[in-house]
């Protein structure tokens, strides 16, 4: 390679990652905006919120999520849940005679012509407002829990509230 390639290829380079990288200052405020868009994905639950969940799941108290001054996030609070209510052979009532005193919701999905096509129930299970757990049901049976996710941290924006308005 000659030497003039050599520069002009360094030049490009240069100028790639100066124009593709942000400054400290912009990740600083991206991150900021991030951790006030989804706290729930930057701090973690309170003891208090602890201590609902731990009532209400009826878990051990050496149990991690039931341990004082221990840090637990959402994602654990889902897992824990995932753990608890496993799909396909969890219904819907099981879950509701544990967390029906938490604020919840139902969504559902249809068809233009009116055809149920998707049915959530929603829980927000945290005090943190965006950060909703949903368990899908199987349409087939209307009772089986099909599938647990959660809000997470993405591209698109998450929900602002679980459960009624």
């Amino acid at each position: 390679m000659r030497s003039g390639d050599k520069f002009l290829l360094t030049v490009l380079l240069m100028l790639l990652v100066a124009c593709s990288g942000r400054t400290s200052e912009e990740r600083r405020a991206y991150a900021t905006w991030q951790a006030e868009q989804y706290p729930w994905a930057f701090y973690p639950i309170t003891e208090e919120s602890k201590n609902e969940l731990c009532q209400a799941l009826e878990l051990p108290t050496d149990d991690a999520l039931c341990q004082t001054g221990t840090e637990i996030m959402h994602k654990d609070v889902v897992e824990k849940v995932q753990e608890l209510f496993p799909v396909d052979v969890t219904s819907y009532t099981e879950v509701e005679a544990k967390l029906g005193d938490f604020p919840h919701s139902i969504e559902e999905s249809k068809q233009p012509n009116g055809n149920l096509v998707g049915l959530w129930h929603v829980y927000r299970l945290t005090e943190y407002e965006g950060a909703c757990i949903y368990f899908q049901i199987d349409l087939n049976d209307n009772q089986t829990i099909e599938k647990i996710s959660s809000t997470g941290l993405g591209t698109a924006p998450g929900p602002t509230r679980c459960g009624p308005p």
